[in-house]
């Protein structure tokens, strides 16, 4: 099975949050909090290829909720097979059976979905006591083979129960499969399916399909499913979140064979693009203009876009955000953002990422 050739390198999470505390922003990420998410990731062996603090720009809530990715690089399931082996993690237990199918993924029943799952991500949720959520990737292209065809929408739904049967030991329940056909079956052309979670580690009984679609086609595949929520709230975000030629990123629940009116909306990562980095501010000016954050929230989150970077950081390090509007039933649009940081190799003559760092400024 080829692995992804695409630069990133693992590091130590716990080192990366410690080396980027100056660039943490108070206003966002309380310096309790990020020590909380440093003590609990020190445990974690240095496996991972990306990392994220998230926290929110609206309403009041505090807490930091750490995520991590590995993805499937050269060597990435041997080193974590050799890691799980001896690691003690807290953080890692429940996790460990997907871990190790995904490790060693010739020796697990659900050996073709593990084969062709390119990325594995966690998802602690303060204060990082309960189980994580864990989010198989089942799109071969998204961070694979970016040729690779879409995958027929049965084997998108095999996919989905071989991942759950990975995570916990059984099978998914048939309502939640039914209702993921569903989903999958009625993506236009260009949309793709790109993880399913289950929900469960958060005692919830249901999951979560994420998938992403060009975004005209985003309303006319929210009626299709007949997703009951609020079609005038998605109307009036949707072009704010994307703009007309870009994919936008989507996160659907089902719960008792249905879909939930839950809804998260997200636009692709802003890393180094100018035309992510204008988009984005069009986003957060109007977030301010509807009194959904301040001005001083918007500027914590662009320091960290791009303040200069520690003196001992590594060189290859790139600093990147990412933000999502929720829209739950009967309550205010929540706004979540994640501070995400990666290590890449360099081809020569590029830039350091601090020599290059995204800029998100919003205006008044």
């Amino acid at each position: 099975m080829p692995a992804i050739d695409h630069k990133l390198i693992h590091f130590s999470l716990a080192r990366e949050i410690e080396v980027h505390r100056p660039l943490w922003p108070a206003a966002l990420l309380p310096a309790d909090r990020v020590e909380a998410a440093r003590a609990a990731a020190s445990t974690l062996p240095p496996i991972f290829h990306w990392l994220m603090l998230e926290t929110r720009l609206t309403g009041d809530d505090p807490k930091v909720d750490l995520l991590a990715c590995i993805v499937d690089a050269p060597g990435a399931r041997e080193a974590l097979r050799d890691t799980l082996a001896g690691s003690t993690s807290p953080l890692l237990e429940s996790a460990r059976p997907l871990l190790n199918a995904w490790a060693s993924p010739e020796e697990h029943p659900q050996r073709s979905c593990l084969e062709r799952t390119t990325i594995l991500w966690l998802e602690w949720d303060a204060p990082y006591s309960a189980p994580p959520l864990q989010h198989p990737c089942i799109a071969k292209s998204f961070w694979g083979d970016p040729k690779a065809a879409p995958s027929p929408r049965e084997e998108l739904v095999a996919m989905v129960d071989d991942g759950h049967r990975a995570t916990f030991g059984e099978p998914a329940d048939a309502a939640t499969l039914a209702a993921f056909r569903r989903l999958v079956t009625c993506l236009p052309r260009g949309a793709r399916a790109l993880s399913a979670t289950s929900l469960r580690p958060r005692g919830k009984n249901g999951a979560r399909l994420f998938v992403s679609l060009p975004l005209p086609l985003v309303l006319p595949w929210l009626d299709s499913i007949g997703w009951p929520g609020e079609r005038a709230r998605v109307r009036r975000w949707l072009p704010l979140v994307a703009a007309p030629w870009e994919d936008v990123f989507l996160q659907v629940e089902v719960a008792d064979g249905a879909p939930t009116a839950y809804l998260g909306l997200e636009p692709r990562q802003t890393e180094l693009s100018t035309v992510d980095r204008r988009e984005r501010a069009r986003l957060l000016t109007s977030l301010i203009e509807a009194g959904l954050t301040d001005h001083g929230r918007v500027a914590a989150l662009e320091r960290w876009t791009h303040g200069p970077a520690p003196h001992d950081a590594d060189p290859r390090t790139v600093r990147s955000v990412h933000l999502k509007l929720v829209l739950h039933p009967h309550a205010a649009v929540e706004v979540k953002a994640y501070f995400g940081l990666h290590l890449r190799r360099r081809r020569p003559g590029r830039r350091c990422a601090q020599d290059s760092q995204v800029e998100l400024r919003a205006t008044a």
